[in-house]
């Protein structure tokens, strides 16, 4: 694989760099963004239907997530001893913690740091995605690992400028607190977060140019910095946009546990003594379903 990626290097100063294949990487990049602004996109022509698709969300992706969370987490009984505090502890604590905000301040407190706990995850979810893409590709700059960081979070943070700017005092139809952002700052995070595209988008072009340029990680981040521009600025409507990011951070991490699970456990053939999750991580259709 690394000679044949060579090669194409060689002939198109290109690697693809695929986390897993060229079908694979391109409905985890494509196909669910394809998905999340399909969802958007139904809620913006006809909003009576945003509790259905936000149902259709909740029980075919979030629910999903929070379970495919455990797999890695429990997969194995080694990994429920390495990890009883997140499994059986965390949870507790959280519910402690959500309960004791609703009684001390009320929901507005929970929904408040709800919101930005999920911008802040989802923005996270891409940065350790892209630290797996990196450690794939063979021949990725060592230079630009500043400057990608910086894109990482140059549309996220004016997309979140942006909502603060709008005075939303709802989210999810439930009573919330933002705060006050002037127009001047949300303009100014927006010519920064251009310039530093940019910059970025320049950086593509020299690696290309000296051949170093990774094709799936690029497409990877391009992804991102327009799920979230049209998640967080384009789409007027907090909740529709909110939606939006959801269902690609959901279906997103989904598909990259899925690869995880497979590329431990894959190899392992179904008459051994393997658990049920082994069973299930494989490469084929039915399988995939079934997980």
């Amino acid at each position: 694989m690394a000679k044949k990626n060579s090669e194409i290097t060689g002939v198109l100063k290109i690697s693809p760099d695929w986390l897993d294949g060229v079908w694979y990487d391109s409905i985890f990049i494509f196909g669910v963004l394809s998905i999340a602004f399909l969802s958007a996109f139904i809620v913006f022509i006809s909003p009576d239907l945003f509790y259905p698709v936000l149902l259709i969300d909740l029980l075919l992706l979030g629910y999903h997530h929070v379970i495919s969370t455990f797999t890695k987490l429990g997969g194995t009984k080694l990994d429920r001893n390495e990890n009883s505090f997140l499994i059986y502890i965390l949870p507790f604590i959280v519910l402690a913690a959500v309960i004791g905000l609703y009684f001390l301040l009320g929901v507005w407190s929970i929904v408040t740091i709800y919101f930005f706990w999920q911008w802040y995850h989802y923005t996270r979810q891409v940065y350790g995605i892209a630290v797996f893409y990196r450690r794939k590709s063979k021949r990725a700059s060592k230079k630009n690992s500043i400057l990608d960081l910086f894109v990482l979070w140059s549309v996220p943070i004016w997309g979140m400028l942006h909502r603060c700017s709008q005075g939303w005092e709802e989210f999810l139809f439930l009573e919330f607190y933002l705060p006050k952002v002037p127009e001047w700052l949300v303009t100014f995070a927006a010519i920064a977060s251009l310039l530093i595209i940019i910059l970025w988008l320049g950086s593509k072009i020299r690696a290309y140019r000296d051949g170093f340029l990774s094709v799936a990680p690029t497409c990877f981040m391009a992804s991102h910095l327009l799920l979230f521009y049209v998640g967080y600025v384009l789409i007027s409507d907090i909740n529709t946009g909110w939606l939006a990011v959801n269902v690609w951070h959901n279906a997103q991490y989904i598909m990259f546990v899925w690869l995880y699970n497979v590329n431990r456990f894959g190899h392992l053939k179904e008459n051994e003594n393997v658990s049920h999750l082994q069973r299930i991580s494989k490469r084929k259709p039915v399988k995939i379903l079934y997980y």
